[in-house]
């Protein structure tokens, strides 16, 4: 003979589990918000000298392009937030090593009329291959 056992859950219970969901959704919603809206500024600076805040994150650069004029002095203030990272710009032969909330600067005079890629050097994880960016160099206007 066998008895048929219902469990039944408690409002309490059931509250409880709905609580618990509704925290975890907000957690997640909150990180994706932050990433999405707290970054550093882009860009700034006057006359011939050009200033970017350029953040390194798994596994992009942002912002992915920076523009400047060519002869403008640039600085680019390279900042990793979350792990190990490197960066290479072969047009000025510029290289760094990033550690999580270290910030290096890129101290340049764009001579160069092009568009030059960057990239990661340090792996990063699963898509490190396509961590690049690029410096945008457009030809000085004659006025």
């Amino acid at each position: 003979m066998e008895k048929n056992v219902q469990v039944r859950k408690s409002k309490f219970e059931r509250l409880l589990g709905v609580f618990v969901i509704i925290i975890i959704a907000s957690s997640a919603y909150v990180v994706v918000f932050w990433v999405q809206t707290n970054r550093f500024p882009v860009f700034g600076g006057d006359a011939d000298t050009k200033v970017f805040y350029v953040t390194a994150t798994m596994w992009e650069f942002y912002p992915e392009e920076i523009t400047v004029q060519e002869g403008d002095h640039v600085l680019i203030h390279l900042t990793s937030v979350d792990v190990h990272h490197g960066a290479y710009i072969e047009a000025w032969n510029l290289t760094a090593d990033l550690f999580p909330n270290q910030t290096v600067t890129f101290d340049f005079i764009a001579d160069k009329v092009g568009k030059f890629e960057y990239y990661c050097t340090v792996y990063c994880g699963i898509g490190h291959p396509d961590m690049r960016a690029y410096v945008i160099v457009e030809a000085k206007e004659e006025t």
